[in-house]
């Protein structure tokens, strides 16, 4: 069986003013590792490659450690931790931002909610959907937003539905890139360098065997016309290609829902030479037949993290099996796809 652990934010602290960024420090990111590290063996993109490819095997109890977006703090901070503990890691990159300087729209989103209030952003989103002729018109309902963010106050929580539920994507990410020129005016380049990984960084892990991609920009393959699927897999192929001297065997599909991870992204993925990828179903994977769609769990799910409900000692035993694209009905619009 393989148990595959997802992470993002590995900070020193997360003292914003208010809940935008949500992560780890490095040594919560310690404790948990060590904590799994009870349960299971820790496993490298090859040695999950060589099993798929049935040229090796993995031990019965393996855990396989992934890390999305290709941030700077992963390399800076957390990768010194798994390195002290002898443990590797797949490290997912969208090639774009290190391309280009830019932010991903998803962490625009996130940059706006840890600095600003709420409120004014919901006003600003407003504005600027009416400046660009985007209807944000649509009823909120209280008792679906605190039902989905429970944890959250209303404001926030009305302001996560609105960007996550109610506003299509394209619209979404027009509008979020309007508020984000208004509330940090010609600071888009600095601050991507600051926040994602630089090229060297990139190939010093890939020198380590710890490169995956997560596609070149940060969108759900699984719902962009093919040709475009296609293509974010591509550049980001031959960007790290360029920087690494290989092309990636490994993908993190971005966002990891079933609508992002479609079969189709999938049979497209294989095409371009991907071997297997991480979805955001939250199982153990039983075994590795479908290795284009592997399920993987946040860190906050297991053992360590905050919203845990297994214990370490039958970790194995308790998980739910993964059973995304696993039943003939399925399976009437793949092509070639294992």
């Amino acid at each position: 069986m393989l148990i595959a652990v997802n992470f993002h934010y590995v900070r020193p602290s997360f003292d914003y003013r208010y809940p935008g960024i949500h992560g780890i420090t490095p040594r919560q990111l310690e404790d948990q590792l060590s904590l799994l590290s009870k349960a299971g063996v820790f496993v490298s993109a090859g040695q999950i490659r060589d099993a798929i490819r049935e040229v090796a095997t993995l031990p019965d109890r393996a855990i396989v450690v992934t890390f999305d977006d290709g941030l700077r703090e992963q390399y800076e901070t957390a990768w010194p931790v798994l390195r002290r503990m002898g443990i590797t890691a797949i490290f997912f990159i969208n090639t774009a931002p290190i391309v280009h300087t830019t932010i991903s729209s998803v962490h625009k989103i996130h940059l706006i909610r840890a600095h600003f209030d709420p409120d004014r952003v919901l006003k600003l989103l407003h504005r600027e959907a009416r400046r660009l002729g985007i209807a944000m018109d649509m009823h909120i309902d209280d008792a679906k937003v605190m039902g989905q963010y429970k944890y959250d106050g209303l404001e926030t929580a009305r302001l996560k539905y609105l960007l996550n539920f109610l506003l299509a994507p394209s619209d979404r990410d027009i509008v979020v890139e309007a508020c984000f020129q208004q509330l940090f005016p010609d600071s888009e380049s600095r601050i991507s360098k600051s926040l994602y990984m630089d090229v060297s960084q990139v190939e010093d892990l890939a020198s380590c065997g710890c490169i995956g991609t997560h596609a070149h920009e940060h969108l759900p393959l699984g719902v962009l016309p093919a040709e475009v699927a296609q293509e974010q897999i591509k550049l980001s192929a031959t960007y790290l290609k360029r920087w690494t001297g290989e092309a990636p065997f490994v993908l993190s599909y971005p966002y990891g829902s079933l609508e992002a991870c479609s079969l189709e992204a999938g049979g497209i993925a294989q095409e371009s030479g991907i071997e297997f990828a991480f979805t955001m179903e939250r199982a153990a994977n039983a075994d590795l037949q479908r290795p284009m769609f592997l399920a993987r769990f946040s860190s906050s799910d297991l053992p360590g993290g905050n919203a845990s409900k297994w214990s370490i000692e039958e970790l194995f035993e308790s998980l739910p099996h993964s059973g995304w694209y696993r039943h003939p009905e399925d399976m009437t619009c793949t092509k070639n796809l294992v």
